[in-house]
């Protein structure tokens, strides 16, 4: 009878509490006297699995928000190197026609040194 008493006076403390504008303690509603609370999710029933579809729902959508944002982010990344490839691949041809072109240089210059070393062996005879 005494915890009876006890918890309905833990209970009313509250409720005064807070038509008062007051604070309510976590300890007073809490204890060996309490009538428990917690979660509404434990409770079960309606209220606990609405809360439950509620949660999967949010963490469904937060987790489709990062896969958006991580496509996005890979897509661009992506095009980015696209990009970087086209670049690399046209100053390769660059490079290659230089190339072309050196070579070219050199077998002139060869053939002139030839020529000129010939005449130069052919005045000395």
């Amino acid at each position: 009878m005494a915890s009876l008493f006890r918890a309905s006076l833990g209970l009313r403390a509250a409720a005064f509490g807070r038509t008062r504008g007051l604070r309510c303690s976590a300890a007073l509603l809490s204890g060996p006297y309490s009538s428990g609370g917690g979660h509404v999710a434990d409770a079960g029933g309606a209220f606990g699995k609405r809360e439950k579809a509620q949660e999967e729902a949010y963490f469904r959508k937060q987790t489709q928000e990062q896969l958006k944002a991580l496509k996005e982010r890979l897509s661009h990344e992506k095009s980015h190197h696209e990009d970087e490839i086209r670049v690399h691949e046209e100053q390769v041809k660059r490079h290659m026609e230089a190339i072309e072109r050196h070579k070219k240089k050199i077998a002139d210059h060869e053939k002139h040194h030839q020529e000129a070393d010939a005449a130069h062996e052919a005045a000395q005879k």
